[in-house]
C-alpha cells in the first residue's frame, strides 16, 4: 500500500499534464499494437490467399490492412512525441521541487545533513526517480495495453490457442512480481551507499588544500574506496536479482515457443484451426510474448525507481523555514530608537553550546556598534537568531521595531546585510559576485559600491577588471580583498542594518585599514554591528555591547 501511495504521489507531480501523459502512453501503445495486429492479419490473408476463389477480394483486403497499419504507425509516432515531451517536463518539475526545497530548509537541516547527501539527492536520486516518467511506467503500462489488444485479436482468430498461451505468460508475470521485492530492497541500499560515496568525494574535493597538506595516509581516499565498495556490493545485489529475472524470462520464452508449435500442430490436426490462423496468431504471439517479458522485467525496475521517489518525498516533507513576508497584523513597527532589540533571549544547540542565560541587548539606530565577548559566549549565535536562521527558544527579537516572529524572516533579511567572517564568493566574475547583493543593480551601481568598499582599485588591477572570474571560494584573492568584495555586496543591498562577523580578525594591518575605511564610509546613515575581538576595531565603535 505504501508503494502504491508513493507511485500515485509521483504521478501527481505532473498535475494537469498527467491526463495528457497517460493518454499519450495508452494511445501510442494501442496504435503500435494495432500496427502489429495489421501485420499479423496481413500474414494470415497472404497464406489464405491460395484458398480464395475471388483473388480481387483478397487484394482489396490486403490493401485495406496495409493502409490501416500505416495509419496506426503514424499516429503512434505522434503520441510518442507527446509522451516524450510530457515525460521530460515531469522530470524537470521533480528536480525543480528538490532544488527549491533544498534552499528553503531551516539551518538545523544543514547542520545535521552533509552537503554531499543533498547533492546526491538533487542529481542521482532525482535522475533515477524521474525514470518513472521517461521509461519505467511506460514499459509496465504499455505491455498491459498491448496484451489486451493482442489477446482480443487472438481470441477473435482462435480462442483455444489464445487461452493456452495467455496462461503461460501470466505465470511468468507472477514469478517476476515475486522478484520485485528483493530488487526494491537492493535499490534502497544502492541509494544510501551512493549518498555516502558522494559525501566522501565532496569532502575530499571541497577540502583539497587540507587533504594535500595533512592526509598523508590517504584516509580520505580510503573512506571513499570503502563507500565505493558498499555501492558496488549493493549494485551486485541488485544485478543478481535482475539477472535471475532475465534468466527466467529467457527460459519461458523458449518454453512458450515450443508450446506454441506443439499446440498449433494439434489444433490443425484436429481441424480446430487453419494454417492461416496459426500463422496469424504466431506472428502476433511473438510480440505478445515479448510484451509479457517486458512486463516481467520492467515491473521490478519500476519498484526500484519508486524507492528513490520515496526518499525524495521524505525529503520534500521536511518542514520548511517559514519565510512569509508578513505573518499577521502585529508586524506594525513600534516607535523605537533601536534598530535591533533583544529581550530575554536564550538558545541552546543540541551539543549544549549557545546562549545559556536569558540575554537582553539594544543596538541603536545609525550607530557603529561593536559586539564583543569571550569566545563561545554566543555572539555568532545571536546574529543567526536575529537573521532567523534558527527559531527562538525563549524571548523576543525586534528588528526596526518589528517582532521578527510576526514580521517574517523574508522581511527581516531584506532589511539586513550580513558579512560572515569567511565571506563566500562564487566562481563567477567579480561583477556578478557583488551583484548578488541586488540582482537588478546596474554596472554603475556595482562600481560605486566597490568604491565605497575600497575594492575598486584592486579590482581594476585584475586581469579583466570587474569581469575577472574568481577562483573557487575566492582563493586567488587575499583575505582583505575577499572581505572588501563582501562589503561591496552588502553596500549594494542598501539595507538599514549591516552585520559583520569578525571582519578584520585575520587581516594584516594594511588590509584592516582598508576594511575599516570601508566600514567608516557606510556607517554614517546605517546601523553597523561588528562582532569584534581586535581592540583597534572596538576602539572605532561608537557603542560597545558586551556579551
Amino acid at each position: 500500500m505504501q508503494t502504491f501511495k508513493i507511485f500515485v504521489r509521483t504521478l501527481k507531480v505532473m498535475k494537469k499534464q498527467l491526463f495528457i501523459y497517460l493518454t499519450a502512453i495508452i494511445m501510442m501503445t494501442v496504435m503500435s499494437s494495432l500496427f502489429e495486429v495489421a501485420n499479423s492479419a496481413f500474414t494470415k490473408q497472404v497464406i489464405d490467399c491460395s484458398q480464395e476463389k475471388n483473388i480481387n477480394v483478397t487484394v482489396i483486403k490486403l490493401l485495406v490492412t496495409a493502409l490501416l497499419g500505416i495509419f496506426a504507425a503514424i499516429l503512434a509516432s505522434v503520441f510518442m512525441l507527446i509522451y516524450n515531451n510530457k515525460a521530460k517536463w515531469a522530470a524537470l518539475e521533480l528536480k525543480k521541487q528538490v532544488v527549491s526545497k533544498a534552499l528553503k530548509l531551516p539551518m538545523q537541516y544543514y547542520d545535521e545533513h552533509h552537503s554531499g547527501e543533498m547533492l546526491a539527492m538533487s542529481v542521482y536520486d532525482t535522475d533515477i526517480a524521474s525514470e518513472i516518467y521517461s521509461s519505467r511506467l511506460r514499459r509496465v503500462l504499455a505491455p498491459i495495453v498491448s496484451v489486451l489488444v493482442f489477446t482480443i485479436s487472438m481470441f477473435i482468430i482462435n480462442p483455444i490457442m489464445a487461452v493456452i498461451m495467455l496462461t503461460l505468460n501470466i505465470l511468468l508475470f507472477l514469478i517476476n512480481t515475486f522478484i520485485a521485492n528483493p530488487v526494491k530492497t537492493a535499490g534502497r541500499r544502492l541509494s544510501y551507499s551512493n549518498a555516502r560515496m558522494t559525501e566522501r568525494l565532496s569532502n575530499m574535493i571541497a577540502g583539497i588544500e587540507i587533504s594535500k597538506m595533512y592526509d598523508n595516509c590517504n584516509m580520505g581516499l580510503k573512506r571513499y574506496q570503502s563507500a565505493s565498495k558498499q555501492y558496488v556490493a549493493a549494485q551486485k545485489e541488485k544485478m543478481k536479482w535482475i539477472a535471475l529475472s532475465e534468466a527466467i524470462n529467457k527460459g519461458f520464452e523458449l518454453l512458450c515457443a515450443l508450446m506454441f508449435v506443439v499446440v498449433g500442430v494439434i489444433l490443425v490436426q484436429k481441424k480446430l484451426a487453419t494454417v492461416g490462423e496459426i500463422s496469424g496468431i504466431y506472428t502476433m504471439y511473438a510480440t505478445l510474448s515479448f510484451r509479457f517479458l517486458q512486463l516481467g522485467k520492467n515491473y521490478p525496475e519500476l519498484m526500484n525507481c519508486i524507492v528513490y521517489a520515496e526518499k525524495i518525498f521524505k525529503f520534500l516533507e521536511y518542514k520548511e523555514e517559514d519565510i512569509s513576508e508578513e505573518l499577521n497584523n502585529d508586524s506594525v513597527a513600534k516607535n523605537t530608537e533601536n534598530a535591533i532589540e533583544v529581550k530575554n533571549v536564550a538558545f541552546i544547540y543540541k551539543n549544549g553550546s549557545g546562549i545559556k542565560d536569558k540575554k537582553s541587548y539594544e543596538f541603536p539606530n545609525n550607530k557603529l556598534i561593536a559586539l564583543t565577548g569571550k569566545s563561545g559566549c554566543g555572539k555568532s549565535t545571536l546574529v543567526k537568531l536575529i537573521l532567523g536562521y534558527y527559531p527562538l527558544q525563549n524571548g523576543q527579537i525586534y528588528v526596526l521595531g518589528r517582532n521578527i516572529d510576526n514580521w517574517g524572516y523574508h522581511n527581516v533579511r531584506n532589511n539586513i546585510a550580513y558579512i560572515p567572517q569567511e565571506p563566500y564568493l562564487f566562481e563567477v566574475s567579480i561583477m556578478e559576485n557583488i551583484r548578488y547583493g541586488r540582482y537588478n543593480a546596474s554596472d554603475e551601481e556595482v562600481v560605486n559600491a566597490a568604491k565605497l568598499a575600497n575594492a575598486h582599485d584592486f579590482i581594476m588591477k585584475c586581469c579583466n577588471g570587474y569581469d575577472t572570474i574568481i577562483g573557487k571560494h575566492g582563493n586567488n584573492l587575499s583575505g582583505g580583498e575577499r572581505q572588501r568584495i563582501a562589503i561591496a555586496r552588502a553596500i549594494l543591498k542598501d539595507t538599514p542594518v549591516i552585520i559583520m562577523d569578525e571582519a578584520t580578525s585575520a587581516l594584516d594591518n594594511e588590509s584592516e585599514r582598508l576594511v575599516q575605511e570601508a566600514i567608516g564610509n557606510i556607517s554614517s546613515n546605517k546601523t553597523v554591528i561588528m562582532i569584534a575581538h581586535r581592540q583597534t576595531t572596538i576602539n572605532r565603535a561608537e557603542i560597545v555591547v558586551r556579551m
